[in-house]
């Protein structure tokens, strides 16, 4: 959703994008801005991200100096006790029903909110789903080692989602069976 058609972009126009991402974000751009700075135009994959230095404090001040708008999702800006500034509403944004790093959110997760916010996309996310049989199903190739001793997974039956919706809560369930009970919470 993200990569592909920007790479896609690039490669049709023959232009070099341009992203606004900030090293700090994560520990991986972080290297990325060490190595190549702003500008990555020497590798295979070419870029410039002319906001990798700013930090989140930074993108705040603007949008606060300037007076800019923002998404309601994001709320106001305003300043804590210390003066750092904050959203009142959302912190970030991405893929409604992206999981990635649910586990380690504090207070209600994006699940949780959702559930207050949009009820008919939580119903559907978390709702529906169902076991089908493996068309790819081998038996021989079941819990077999390959090369590296890694256990090749061919399950008989896989989860896939269904019209009444992709059945993540149903994912999420057994992910707590196996890990503890407040490991994905949606509830």
């Amino acid at each position: 959703m993200k990569k592909l058609p920007i790479k896609s972009y690039a490669n049709s126009s023959k232009q070099e994008k341009i992203v606004g991402t900030m090293a700090e974000e994560s520990a991986m751009r972080k290297q990325g801005w060490i190595r190549t700075g702003c500008n990555a135009f020497d590798g295979k994959n070419k870029s410039s991200q002319p906001m990798s230095f700013w930090t989140e404090q930074d993108v705040l001040e603007y949008i606060k100096r300037y007076n800019l708008r923002i998404c309601s999702v994001y709320g106001e800006i305003q300043a804590d006790k210390n003066g750092c500034l904050f959203c009142t509403g959302c912190k970030r944004t991405g893929c409604m029903f992206c999981a990635f790093g649910i586990h380690l959110e504090k207070g209600e997760t994006r699940f949780q909110q959702l559930a207050r916010t949009h009820p008919r996309q939580y119903d559907y996310c978390i709702n529906g789903g169902q076991w089908i049989d493996n068309p790819d199903y081998d038996p021989a190739l079941s819990n077999r080692p390959d090369e590296l001793g890694w256990v090749e997974w061919n399950p008989k039956q896989i989860w896939v989602p269904s019209k009444q919706g992709l059945g993540m809560g149903n994912v999420f369930d057994m992910v707590n069976e196996i890990y503890g009970k407040e490991i994905m919470r949606y509830k």
